[in-house]
């Protein structure tokens, strides 16, 4: 039944484009609100980065998923895709995008902050980041 609420949100932001280039985040933990079956997803700007006003979190139908898992209790890896700079359209992340992480529930984007072992909140392309655990950002 959740996958199917999943799939009937009004807005194409759970369909991921591989771009034949990713990097790929380790997550190890995370905190006790996230449940068994929460999505967990790497959000990036649809358009022009440089605009600060635009939140995922209030204006998420500017913001697509180039990564996503679904947490099963036990440590995994998401691999989270970049723009392909073959298309015209914006289609991933940027060298040096900030990650916006969230959690989907619900259809609504709930905010998530990464506590990193290993690299930043910043993606890079063939980048191996390890995330110690997650944390509410709420």
């Amino acid at each position: 039944m959740v996958s199917l609420i999943v799939c009937a949100q009004n807005h194409n932001t759970l369909n991921i484009t591989n771009t034949g280039v990713n990097m790929t985040v380790a997550i190890l933990s995370v905190d006790s609100f996230i449940q068994l079956g929460d999505t967990i997803v790497a959000l990036y700007k649809i358009d022009d980065i440089n605009y600060k006003e635009t939140d995922p979190y209030i204006n998420p139908h500017d913001f697509n998923v180039a990564g996503l898992t679904v947490w099963e209790g036990e440590r995994l890896a998401i691999a989270i895709w970049g723009n392909d700079s073959m298309s015209n359209n914006k289609d991933g992340f940027l060298y040096n995008e900030p990650i916006n992480w969230a959690i989907l529930k619900n259809n609504k984007y709930i905010p998530i902050r990464m506590v990193y072992k290993i690299g930043d909140n910043n993606w890079k392309p063939n980048g191996v980041f390890i995330v110690d655990s997650i944390k509410a950002d709420f």
